[in-house]
Formats: C-alpha cells, structure tokens, sequence
C-alpha cells in the first residue's frame, strides 16, 4: 500500500494540487493508495498528526511506500531529517519523491535529501528574516502590516 503525504504551510495554500498528481500517479501505476494530509501545518514541525499516523502505518505493515511530491514535504528541518534518515534505514520503507526521484539509500540519495531539507530550513529562515524586517521598517515608517498607525481595521 503506498502512503501518499501531502502537507501545506497556511490554511491559506491548498494541498488539492499536490494530492491531484500524486493520486494520478498511483492510478496510472494501479497502485493502491491512503492519502495522510497536514493542512496548515509547518515543514519544520515534526509531530504532525497525519504524518505521525503514517508512520505508524509503516511500522505495523500498513504501509510499505511513502510518496510525496517533494522532500520538503516531509521536512524543513535538517536535524529531523536526519533522524528520519535513520528510521527509514531501519524500517523496509520506501520513499518516493515525483520531483526528487526515488530513495535508495545510495550514499548520493542521503546526501541529496539531507541538502534539500538543508536547502528548505535555510529558505523558511530567510522569509522569517525577511518579515521580520519588513515588520520593524513598517513599524518605523508608522504602519504595521501596511495599515497607518491608529487605522482601524473596519469588517464589511
């Protein structure tokens, strides 16, 4: 059975685009198929409830194939990663990335997705850092969040 793991970020984002292709993919391989979906949950974030339920689902044979769109679905987190890393040597998982590829466990496998989960903590650091600034130069400037200082925030 293969586990498909969609995630997104924001209640805003939508996980049907991620979870459209992955399903066809499996339907084009005829393969059997659960969906585990996180919406509005953090990469970085470890203990998401779908994602933990398909682990579990790994460990007690549920789940033999774990397919995603890409790596940093599973993670943004270089230190979980590595972790993760070490389950998946221990367990008989496989992993399937449509953007990556598949996981093998080749010493280039390893070394790629550690770089990409290295690669994704660095990008959400970089648009924390960048928000951060843009908050204080805003509050600087009299405005938060582009409002003047003192506006009210009127509900139509």
């Amino acid at each position: 059975m293969i586990g498909i793991y969609v995630r997104v970020s924001t209640e805003e984002q939508n996980v049907k685009q991620q979870l459209t292709y992955l399903k066809e993919y499996c339907l084009s391989k005829r393969w059997n198929y659960r969906s585990y979906i996180d919406n509005g949950v953090s990469g970085e974030i470890s203990d998401r409830p779908s994602w933990l339920q398909l682990l579990k689902d790994v460990d007690s044979g549920k789940v033999d194939t774990i397919l995603v769109s890409k790596y940093d679905r599973i993670t943004r987190d270089l230190e979980y990663a590595i972790e993760w890393l070490k389950w998946v040597e221990s367990s008989s998982v496989k992993l399937i990335s449509l953007y990556d590829g598949e996981f093998l466990g080749s010493p280039d496998d390893i070394f790629t997705f550690k770089l990409k989960c290295l690669l994704s903590e660095y990008e959400l650091n970089q648009l924390r850092w960048r928000s951060r600034i843009g908050i204080e130069r805003a509050k600087k400037e009299g405005k938060y969040k582009g409002r003047p200082k003192g506006s009210k925030n009127i509900k139509k």
